[in-house]
């Protein structure tokens, strides 16, 4: 299966908005067992571009990438946002 095309300033909100996604979700029911900014990082870092689509919903629910980045930004950690 093909690849869906990302820019590469795309992938980048895709991955950041993920961490800030994940932790908005850990926000007000953290666990001993959540992951650390760089774990979260790595692991969305490492997705496909498929599987951020996918992981996100982004087309389905935003407007763009930059949108879905936008909306969990203030819950990225500020070592990792644009």
């Amino acid at each position: 299966m093909t690849q869906p095309q990302l820019s590469p300033l795309d992938r980048k909100y895709l991955v950041l908005g993920s961490v800030g996604y994940y932790f908005f979700l850990c926000h007000d029911d953290s666990q001993d067992d959540d992951m650390t900014p760089a774990e979260a990082y790595e692991e969305y870092s490492n997705m496909s571009n498929a599987e951020l689509i996918h992981d996100s919903s982004v087309f389905d629910i935003f407007e763009s990438c930059e949108d879905y980045y936008n909306s969990y930004e203030s819950y990225i950690p500020a070592e990792y946002s644009l």
